[in-house]
């Protein structure tokens, strides 16, 4: 993350623009791939076999597709909207396999706002840059809870 760990940045519903880009960096490090192991026990031989994941055409050890949907929560909650975020709905589709060490590139691009719920539709990217490839794409919905 190119952000200090707890910098909570904070957009108001009306900041937003339909249009509006933001991307941020985020890197599978060993970090991120043991707390994953740890909170959701996912072992499958894929995820933590290096041989066994390579006997399988992968190059090493597949990285967990859900460490994605991590960074998506933390790119809404701390970075984009931010502060008044709550996530709605994430629908990703994935398109290559990630591994340990990669950077994946996260740009969202706002493509609705739905002013009755103030709820905000972001149309995401996600780019492995260290293999120069998608990684996954799709839509998120986000409601903005500002004060009442």
């Amino acid at each position: 993350m190119s952000d200090a760990p707890n910098a909570l940045r904070t957009f108001h519903y009306h900041e937003i623009n339909v249009g509006m880009k933001v991307a941020h960096d985020y890197v599978i490090t060993p970090e991120v791939y043991a707390h994953f192991l740890a909170a959701f026990q996912d072992h499958s031989p894929v995820h933590v076999d290096e041989v066994f994941a390579k006997s399988r055409g992968f190059a090493g050890k597949v990285m967990h597709g859900s460490v994605l949907n991590g960074f998506i929560s933390h790119f809404v909650g701390m970075h984009f909207p931010g502060r008044f975020s709550l996530l709605l709905s994430v629908d990703l589709r994935f398109a290559n396999p990630s591994y340990l060490g990669d950077t994946i590139q996260l740009a969202a691009t706002v493509s609705q706002k739905m002013e009755a719920q103030k709820v905000v539709v972001l149309d995401v990217a996600l780019t492995n840059t260290t293999r120069q490839c998608p990684a996954a794409r799709g839509r998120i919905q986000v409601m903005l809870k500002e004060e009442i």
